[in-house]
């Protein structure tokens, strides 16, 4: 009895040792010029594998495409993430913002309320021929809602619309999505309010996906092969299910980009390689596991 509560112990500490994500950083360097890189993202998970804790310095997803300097800060009631919050330490102003998150009875993600914290232009200033300096903001950083989303859903995970009616960061406030009988996305759509921006279709392969892109919904062409922006992505995976390739094409078949990854046996990435369209090396990432 007593071995067998043994191996029921060792096997339920060998689950939950799996389960749990490991803190990392990732370093970060143009092409193969390794010296001159630099830790890009740290990362840190709680002990029941949620994400606490992020930090972005310069991260590039391409060579010419990323993100600002910010640190990001979950917080969580039991398995719902209910606030974070985000500095922004390396700005001219040290901006930061809030993001607060509601959910309804069925643990759906039904709104997003974005604040940000900042010294404010006076209401009152006269804009003449002069620049505007330090003198012309409120003395004091504020509290501003800056965008208010509302999401729909048509069953559990399936989300059919985002919306921003009142506040939001650009004129592209609202987002619909059409699905087919296996869950996937067939068509989303960008809007402001009700004015189409653009049309995205997706078509389904083995191995990865197409899109075809209508701006303005203008395009009334019926051979998806001669739509004008027509891209495919496409996928190559290991024994265990791991992206260890990410291509995409466009119409012409050229290369956009490509990505290889290489996975160690816990299924953790360790390395991210970039290529441009000429299939060089743009952008390479090393990942350290704590």
């Amino acid at each position: 009895m007593k071995t067998l509560l043994n191996l029921i112990f060792l096997l339920f500490t060998s689950v939950t040792l799996c389960q749990v994500k490991s803190d990392f950083r990732v370093y970060q360097f143009f092409g193969n010029d390794s010296i001159n890189g630099h830790i890009s993202k740290i990362v840190k998970y709680n002990a029941k594998g949620q994400l606490v804790f992020e930090k972005l310095t310069d991260y590039k997803t391409s060579k010419y495409n990323g993100f600002s300097d910010v640190s990001t800060t979950n917080f969580y009631k039991d398995t719902l993430l209910v606030k974070t919050l985000k500095a922004y330490p390396r700005g001219i102003v040290k901006d930061s913002a809030r993001i607060e998150f509601i959910y309804n009875e069925q643990k759906q993600l039904i709104g997003k309320t974005y604040f940000d914290f900042k010294k404010r232009l006076k209401t009152d200033l006269e804009f003449g021929d002069c620049l505007i300096d330090s003198t012309d903001y409120q003395p004091e950083p504020t509290w501003e809602i800056y965008s208010k989303i509302k999401f729909t859903y048509k069953k559990q995970d399936q989300k059919t619309e985002y919306y921003a009616p009142e506040h939001h960061w650009d004129s592209q406030n609202r987002y619909l999505y059409v699905y087919d009988n296996k869950d996937r996305i067939i068509k989303e759509s960008s809007l402001n309010h009700d004015e189409i921006v653009w049309h995205k279709y997706y078509s389904y392969v083995e191995n990865g996906y197409d899109y075809i892109l209508d701006w303005d919904g203008k395009f009334e062409i019926e051979t998806i092969a001669d739509w004008p922006y027509k891209y495919e992505i496409r996928f190559k995976t290991d024994s265990r299910g791991n992206k260890i390739e990410e291509t995409k094409s466009k119409k012409d078949g050229s290369q956009n980009y490509r990505i290889v990854r290489i996975f160690d046996n816990s299924n953790r990435i360790i390395s991210e390689k970039r290529y441009d369209s000429k299939d060089n090396i743009e952008l390479t990432k090393i990942y350290n596991y704590e």
